[in-house]
């Protein structure tokens, strides 16, 4: 097929789109209401998308007086962004028994659908013993460039569709794994999952927790350990909660190597694990103190149970990310490098002795030692300050407060 006629659209990693080998730009946000329609109409192809799924995608958490009139609005909106793009051919928006459709006078190549296509070619291959299973599959992971759309956070549908490219591209890894195994090839094992971890969010920490057990069959104790730190960290540090069930199994076999080898430097260890939070901070020296999760919720405990001792006021804070309207902030991109801002305005904005937090994709909690309400609004105040020093009219800070005292 003639590269020049075939409309080349990439979703894995990030959305763009090309034809003969030129760019092609629509719209100026990345993060427009007719994006998302047009990547929904892309990523569903000849089954199309009916109108509900598009405002369940498109209008997500919107309260919308007339559902009607923004749909209406949004296809007219998309159709003139197409219009005005320096697209070299028409891309047209078709309704047909209630769906709607993308046309396009030539074929449209989608990354996502070519990764797909490749993988399940090759993980049948592998099912079926073919002596090149291991090419082909390696041939489709070369293929994932980074999971679909990744900063796309409200979007139901794409997120639905970003983890399914997801799953398959997991369970080719794997399969690869398996035969790199049976070869006895540890080094290529190893290669192919720091590989993956470059280009996957590992949501359930399943290829962190398989390097992780692939460097203790080598007998590299203190790369697993560091690696496991790492993932532990990450998904502490993200507010997601409890770790993996595979990430905890991991930790049981480091100890259990650590005891039969005695490998691991307690000195060393003690630093690894130490210094994990302090890459969260500029300088540990001055400044709030950020710490993991779980360590924060220990310390919350720790100084409710010390009221009864220390009659000092101890503030509880919720420092949330916004828009300048005061309302969430969807672009993941977008959010993240706001997160950034806020960590860094904490921290400079608090004394040595006050300890934060990431809670989740918006906000940090914060404990104030001898601060009471009205401590903990100026502070407020200067945090919102410094935030917008840096991040500019893009980003404001909503708080809530809570004394300690109130939760005995």
């Amino acid at each position: 097929m003639d590269e020049g006629n075939v409309l080349k659209i990439n979703m894995l990693g990030g959305f763009t789109v090309t034809m003969d080998g030129k760019r092609v730009f629509i719209g100026k946000n990345a993060g427009a209401k007719f994006l998302r329609f047009l990547q929904l109409l892309v990523i569903s192809g000849p089954d199309g998308s009916p109108r509900e799924e598009i405002v369940e995608n498109v209008f997500s958490g919107d309260a919308l007086a007339n559902v009607s009139n923004s749909f209406n609005n949004l296809v007219y909106q998309t159709r003139k962004q197409l219009q005005a793009s320096n697209l070299p051919i028409p891309l047209s928006i078709r309704k047909e028994n209630e769906r709607y459709y993308l046309d396009s006078p030539c074929p449209i190549l989608l990354d996502a659908e070519e990764f797909r296509t490749a993988a399940v070619n090759a993980l049948a291959a592998a099912e079926q013993q073919d002596p090149d299973a291991a090419i082909r599959l390696r041939a489709a992971l070369t293929l994932y460039t980074g999971d679909l759309l990744p900063d796309v956070s409200d979007a139901a549908g794409l997120i639905r569709e970003r983890d399914r490219y997801r799953s398959l591209f997991v369970r080719a890894v794997e399969s690869l794994a398996g035969l790199l195994g049976e070869e006895g090839q540890s080094d290529a094992l190893i290669s192919l999952y720091e590989s993956a971890l470059r280009v996957t969010a590992d949501e359930d920490g399943e290829i962190s927790a398989s390097l992780i057990l692939a460097l203790i069959a080598i007998g590299d104790t203190k790369s697993a350990l560091k690696h496991y730190n790492k993932a532990v960290h990450h998904f502490q540090s993200q507010g997601k909660g409890r770790i993996p069930d595979r990430l905890e199994a991991c930790a049981s076999r480091l100890s259990e190597t650590a005891e039969l080898n005695g490998t691991f430097d307690l000195r060393e260890e003690l630093l690894d694990v130490v210094n994990t939070d302090a890459v969260e901070s500029a300088d540990e020296t001055d400044g709030a103190f950020y710490c993991n999760y779980p360590s924060f919720i220990d310390t919350v405990k720790l100084y409710r149970r010390n009221l009864s001792r220390d009659e000092r006021p101890v503030t509880l804070m919720l420092m949330t990310l916004a828009d300048y309207e005061g309302k969430p902030i969807r672009m993941e991109k977008k959010r993240e490098a706001f997160a950034g801002d806020l960590s860094a305005a904490i921290h400079e904005s608090l004394r040595v002795g006050d300890i934060y937090t990431r809670h989740d994709e918006s906000g940090f909690l914060v404990l104030l030692p001898a601060a009471d309400e009205q401590n903990a609004i100026a502070i407020s105040e200067r945090i919102g300050r410094k935030l917008k020093e840096k991040a500019g009219s893009g980003a404001t800070l909503r708080y809530r407060m809570l004394a300690l005292s109130d939760l005995q």
